[in-house]
């Protein structure tokens, strides 16, 4: 976790000015979350992740994140993000087989958010039983943390994410 916390304060202090977003391992002063604390997890394939496409009409809409999403008043993340990824997947996660990867605090210009990874660490068996949640996106995916991060639109600071996560590097123009 010491090797991954460098990468991270390396890599935030270096792609955060580029974004005009403010990525923290310690809650800054003036941290004002708008939305709830949000949970996110990895679900891995081979040597995939799963992606779901996001519909039009939600925020961030038309572009890819994993599954995620707020955490509801006192809820546990791990409590949260199993019931997450139940809703937007279909997956019933093994609390047992989870990774907590650590919390992020990212203010962005229109708002601040706890961000909390996970990972899981038993491989997807059917990759193909995903079941989506239409009402909030339009598709899935599995596809590679490296080709997510140069080739995909993803969520605002996903790219950052991914890359700290998975140890990878971005080609910059």
């Amino acid at each position: 976790m010491k090797y991954s916390k460098i990468l991270f304060v390396f890599v935030a202090l270096v792609f955060s000015p580029l974004l005009n977003a403010g990525i923290y391992l310690e809650k800054p002063d003036h941290f004002n979350p708008r939305a709830a604390v949000i949970g996110c997890c990895y679900l891995h394939y081979q040597d995939k992740i799963l992606l779901l496409h996001r519909q039009d009409d939600t925020a961030e809409g038309n572009r890819w994140g994993i599954p995620g999403g707020k955490l509801r008043d006192g809820e546990p993340v791990i409590d949260a993000i199993v019931r997450e990824v139940f809703e937007e997947t279909g997956f019933v996660l093994d609390k047992e087989k989870i990774r907590y990867i650590g919390k992020v605090y990212i203010k962005v210009p229109k708002f601040d958010f706890e961000y909390h990874m996970i990972d899981y660490r038993e491989e997807i068996k059917n990759p193909g039983d995903v079941k989506i949640n239409f009402k909030e996106h339009k598709g899935f995916t599995w596809v590679t943390p490296q080709d997510a991060v140069q080739k995909m639109d993803l969520i605002t600071d996903e790219d950052i994410c991914f890359e700290v996560t998975f140890g990878l590097g971005r080609e910059r123009d």
